[in-house]
């Protein structure tokens, strides 16, 4: 089955199965420039617009934590990195970043706590930087400035809670 519109919807996409296998996929409408959600309820795909404020949704990232809810990190239009979860009952958007152009292949992670983790390039600065929710604010550092660094990242967390990040030098 096709999910969303017709039109450009190829790329900067994510997908991750919930508990029961359904998929889940975090994508960017590159005809509307929306970044939008889209689950499968068994019978049919259902699709949500998560932002539509500019041209948002690059390099996006999806997890589901424990009680199945998506949470997305993504690139915004305006250069900054932007973090959405659905709190079961509406989409709330936070700036985790907005120190030059940062966001680049974000990828995101979920503590066994329901916090969030991102990796993602500071492209102004080429570097590779890691944010953190600590229940209060963002806590954010760069991991790597030597050179050109920072691309196409994938990150996890260990069953010790610290973050394992593999991207491009």
């Amino acid at each position: 089955d096709s999910v969303g519109s017709p039109g450009f919807m190829g790329r900067h996409f994510n997908l991750v199965l919930d508990g029961n296998g359904s998929p889940h996929i975090g994508y960017f409408d590159g005809a509307n420039y929306d970044l939008k959600y889209a689950r499968w309820d068994g019978s049919a795909w259902q699709i949500q617009t998560v932002d539509s404020a500019g041209h948002v949704g690059r390099w996006n990232s999806l997890a589901l934590d424990s009680a199945g809810h998506p949470h997305i990190s993504y690139h915004d239009g305006s250069e900054e990195l932007k973090y959405a979860y659905w709190d079961g009952s509406a989409w709330q958007i936070q700036t985790v970043d907005s120190a030059g152009d940062v966001g680049w292949f974000s990828a995101l992670s979920m503590s066994n706590a329901g916090r969030p983790h991102i990796s993602y390039r500071d492209n102004t600065n080429e570097d590779l930087k890691y944010a953190r929710w600590d229940g209060a604010a963002w806590q954010i550092q760069a991991v790597d400035s030597v050179g050109d660094v920072g691309q196409y990242i994938s990150h996890g967390l260990g069953s010790d809670g610290y973050p394992h990040i593999s991207y491009y030098d």
